[in-house]
């Protein structure tokens, strides 16, 4: 990442904290506020520093990104590892908790909140290790466990603690269970899946 690529990922994370804040809070951000919100809003505090980490990164300054990892786990109380791929237009709302594996991937347009883990784990069946992608425009709701080589399909709404271990098509809305399901009877993932 250059720095000019830096300051593209920075603005567009910055759109994207505007046009959320104006669908959900029907708020209108002129974008001159950049500099105010990077001190005000954490969430896109943790995402400026989530982008130094990456420019570092791929600048061949590995140690600094290091750094920055830790200093966003000291700070943040939230671990981002550098090899994280983060697309442009990302939201992060609250962020603390918030733990994302080496091996995620997250798309253009999505919004993760805080107590978020994106952990890497072994498919039961396949037995392929890897952590979830997040195709564009995915939410993530608070306290949400996604594990293992999945991909979570365009346009989906993961709510509130939801448990997911198995791929999720495209416009989904994924519900956490609403019944306990002993170990012995379990053989799917937790989360329910709902077609939107």
């Amino acid at each position: 990442m250059s720095l000019t690529r830096f300051l593209s990922a920075v603005r567009a994370d910055y759109a994207s904290l505007q046009r959320y804040r104006e669908k959900y809070h029907h708020e209108k951000i002129p974008t001159a506020r950049l500099p105010f919100d990077a001190v005000k809003k954490i969430g896109f505090q943790m995402m400026i520093a989530t982008r130094f980490m990456r420019l570092a990164k791929d600048s061949g300054i590995p140690g600094a990104a290091q750094v920055a990892s830790r200093l966003i786990r000291h700070i943040y109380a939230a671990e981002i590892h550098w090899d994280t791929e983060i697309a442009p237009g990302v939201s992060i709302v609250h962020g603390t908790g918030l733990v994302l594996s080496h091996r995620a991937r997250v798309g253009q347009g999505c919004i993760l909140f805080h107590n978020v883990t994106l952990g890497e784990g072994i498919d039961p069946e396949t037995r392929e290790s890897g952590a979830p992608t997040l195709e564009n425009d995915v939410h993530i709701g608070p306290g949400c466990t996604l594990i293992g080589p999945i991909t979570i399909g365009e346009g989906t709404k993961i709510m509130a603690g939801a448990v997911v271990t198995k791929s999720v098509p495209a416009g989904s809305i994924v519900k956490p269970a609403e019944s306990v399901v002993s170990a012995r009877e379990r053989k799917g993932p937790v989360g329910t899946v709902k077609k939107a």
